[in-house]
C-alpha cells in the first residue's frame, strides 16, 4: 500500500529525471519519424532519379541542337546584308547631288570617304551608272571590272522590278578563293523612294566571304569537330569554317545529299552518313533576304553523331552517380541515425 506513495515521494524528490525522460522520450519519437520518413523520400528519390535519367537520356539522343544554331547563323547573317544595304543607300543618297554626280573626280572621292570610314569597308569595287546606264564614277574599278556584265545584268532587273535595292548571284572568284557578291542601289535624293525616278544607279562589289566568316559556327571547345557552310543554290560554297572548302560542290565532297534536301525545300535536322561516318546535320534556308534577293543560299551546320551525343552519355552519368552512390550514401547515413536513435532510448 505505501508504494504509490513512494513513487510520488520520489517524483517530488527528483523531478529533473522525470522531466529529462519525457524528453527524452518525445526526441527519440520525433528522431524515429524523422529518420522514416527520409527512409520513404529516399528510395521514392531513387526512383524518380532512374525514370528521369532515362527521359534525359532519350531527350539528348533524339534532339538535334544544329537547326536551331542553323537558325541564328541564317538570322545573323541576314540581319548584316540588311544592314549593308542602308549603308549603300547612305552612300547612294551623298552622291545624288548634281554637283556630284558631274565630276568623277568628287564621285570617286565620295565613294572612297565611306569606304574608309569601316561601315563599306569589304566593298572591292564601285561603279555610279546614270538612268540609261553610262559610267558616271569609278572607285577601284579593277576589282569591279571582272563582273562588268553581272553588274549590268543586275542594273536592268533593278530597273525592271524596282525597289530599294537588288543583291546579285553570288559569284565565285577561283584566283582568290573567295566569293563576290553585288549589290545595287537606285541614287535618291533625300526625301525621295524607290518609287520616284532615280539619279542614276551605284553598284558595289562584296567580299561576301569576308563578310559571313565573323557569322560562321564554331565549337566553343578548341579542336572539337563540326563545320558550317554557307552554300548557293547551285552548291558552290561560299564560305565555310574551313576555308579550304570555299568554292567546292556540296557533291564533291558528300554533301549531295543535302543538297538534294535543299531543293526539295526541306530544312530542319537530319542524320546522314558522308563517306562512312555518321553525322547530324542542321541547316536553315535564306530564300529572299527580305525580298532583296532572288536567288537562294542556305546555311548547313555538320557535327559527328557521337560527339552530339556526349552529351547524352554524359547525363547518364550524372544520374547513375545520383542513383547508385549518391542516394545509397544518404541512405546509410539515415540508418546510422535510426539505431543510435533506437539505442539511446533504451
Amino acid at each position: 500500500m505505501t508504494e504509490p506513495v513512494e513513487d510520488i515521494r520520489a517524483a517530488h524528490i527528483r523531478p529533473e529525471e522525470t522531466s529529462s525522460s519525457g524528453r527524452r522520450s518525445r526526441a527519440w519519437r520525433w528522431n524515429v519519424g524523422l529518420v522514416i520518413f527520409l527512409m520513404m523520400i529516399i528510395p521514392s528519390s531513387i526512383m524518380v532519379v532512374l525514370y528521369y535519367r532515362e527521359v534525359m537520356a532519350t531527350y539528348y539522343v533524339t534532339r538535334n541542337p544544329l537547326p536551331k544554331s542553323a537558325r541564328d547563323m541564317a538570322s545573323g547573317i541576314s540581319r548584316v546584308m540588311v544592314q549593308d544595304i542602308r549603308d549603300v543607300i547612305l552612300l547612294g543618297k551623298s552622291l545624288s547631288d548634281p554637283a556630284i554626280l558631274g565630276s568623277p573626280d568628287t564621285i570617286r572621292k565620295t565613294i572612297g570617304k565611306f569606304s574608309s570610314s569601316g561601315e563599306l569597308g569589304h566593298f572591292a569595287g564601285w561603279a555610279l551608272y546614270s538612268v540609261d546606264g553610262t559610267p558616271l564614277g569609278k572607285y577601284d574599278y579593277r576589282n569591279l571590272k571582272p563582273y562588268e556584265k553581272e553588274s549590268l545584268d543586275l542594273l536592268s532587273r533593278l530597273k525592271k522590278v524596282g525597289g530599294p535595292a537588288l543583291f546579285s548571284a553570288p559569284i565565285y572568284n577561283q584566283a582568290n578563293r573567295i566569293s563576290i557578291l553585288l549589290i545595287a542601289v537606285p541614287v535618291l535624293k533625300p526625301g525621295q523612294t524607290s518609287v520616284d525616278r532615280p539619279s542614276g544607279y551605284l553598284v558595289g562589289a562584296e567580299n561576301l566571304s569576308g563578310v559571313l566568316d565573323p557569322y560562321l559556327y564554331t565549337p566553343k571547345k578548341q579542336g572539337a569537330p563540326g563545320l558550317s557552310y554557307i552554300a548557293s543554290s547551285g552548291g558552290h560554297i561560299l564560305a565555310s569554317s574551313n576555308s579550304l572548302l570555299v568554292g567546292e560542290k556540296m557533291d564533291q565532297i558528300g554533301l549531295g545529299h543535302v543538297l538534294d534536301r535543299f531543293h526539295q525545300g526541306e530544312s530542319g535536322g537530319f542524320k546522314d552518313s558522308v563517306k562512312g561516318d555518321r553525322y547530324m546535320f542542321g541547316s536553315a534556308l535564306m530564300s529572299d533576304l527580305q525580298g532583296l534577293s532572288t536567288h537562294s543560299w542556305f546555311v548547313v551546320l555538320q557535327a559527328p553523331e557521337d560527339v552530339v551525343m556526349a552529351k547524352a552519355r554524359r547525363m547518364r552519368f550524372i544520374m547513375d552517380l545520383v542513383a547508385f552512390v549518391v542516394a545509397p550514401v544518404l541512405f546509410s547515413v539515415d540508418c546510422f541515425f535510426l539505431f543510435r536513435s533506437l539505442r539511446s532510448s533504451t
